[in-house]
């Protein structure tokens, strides 16, 4: 890989390895977990809350940079995209892009350790599973994103986890709330990777990597998308329904507020509705569409709730 474009500013170059246009997808998710901790009438702490964003974003960071590298080593990213790929282009070297992800990975361990201090082994538990997670996502050897565990990854480390591990570190409290609310969002983040999986199983298959959209084949990760962008608003009709019964055991906004998230549907439809064969350049760029989806949705999602903890008898 020839470095004659190579960025002259070092910021450049770790600014497109540590790919910060995905940290929305995690970044909104414990924005999500603070939402939900203030609907369900506790007050919000603001040293933790910052401490516990820090820690997601740091060991996203470094998933990003591991990711890479594996990816990297294993031949299977040869590709060179706008926004990503510091290794395949040879502006970091795998020792240089490891060095940076252990010192995030040490960034997030530290935040986690913070708050296990102040609050308790639970943090220990969750931060555990959220390293253990990150690690064999994209470790050398058994990887969970190539024997097909990828999307069940990511559906628990940048959606589930973010947001119960939020909600706790506000409550000490368990509570089916953030995990049920969480599902909306995360649906969306999955399709995000399956965007990215989907547009690479020819060079996965090649490469004998499996992921979800390999296994499926071309028919069926085009179905299995389409239930990703379209699930997350059935949930929430579902959920506004549930809460309509008396003495309900979920907490659901007035449906006018929860509703404020089908401002989301026209582009939501429209994604699920595109044909790859019509639109070849849309499906190129299909992850990074779905990840402005994403934002859009938990955007909505997030200030519904927040109107919502407003608003007298709902707690």
């Amino acid at each position: 890989m020839s470095d004659n474009d190579m960025p002259s500013s070092k910021f450049k170059i770790w600014m497109t390895a540590v790919r910060p246009f995905a940290y929305t997808a995690t970044v909104s998710a414990v924005v999500l977990g603070l939402a939900i901790t203030h609907f369900d009438g506790y007050d919000v702490h603001w040293i933790n809350f910052f401490i516990t964003l820090m820690g997601v974003v740091l060991f996203h960071t470094a998933g990003n940079l591991l990711n890479d590298i594996v990816d990297y080593r294993e031949g299977v990213d040869t590709m060179v995209f706008p926004v990503s790929g510091a290794v395949v282009r040879g502006w970091l070297t795998e020792k240089q892009a490891m060095k940076g992800a252990l010192v995030f990975l040490a960034g997030g361990i530290a935040c986690g350790l913070y708050l296990v201090y102040e609050l308790g082994w639970m943090i220990m538990a969750l931060g555990l599973i959220g390293v253990t997670l990150t690690i064999a996502y994209t470790r050398s050897g058994l990887c969970l994103k190539y024997i097909g565990l990828g999307d069940l990854t990511i559906f628990i480390t940048c959606g589930m986890l973010p947001v119960f591990g939020t909600y706790w570190v506000q409550t000490q409290t368990f509570s089916l709330l953030p995990i049920l609310w969480s599902l909306p969002i995360v649906l969306i983040t999955v399709g995000i990777l399956h965007a990215n999986n989907w547009r690479d199983i020819e060079g996965d298959n090649a490469k004998k990597c499996k992921t979800v959209a390999s296994s499926l084949g071309e028919e069926r990760s085009a179905k299995y998308y389409k239930a990703l962008m379209l699930a997350p608003f059935l949930l929430v009709c579902g959920y506004i329904a549930i809460g309509l019964i008396p003495d309900s055991p979920i907490l659901v906004p007035p449906p006018m507020l929860a509703l404020i998230v089908f401002l989301a549907f026209p582009p939501a439809l429209k994604l699920a509705r595109f044909k790859k064969e019509q639109d070849m350049q849309t499906f190129m760029m299909l992850d990074g569409k779905t990840a402005q989806l994403q934002t859009q949705f938990a955007i909505l999602l997030t200030v519904g709730l927040v109107i919502s903890s407003f608003v007298p008898g709902i707690q």
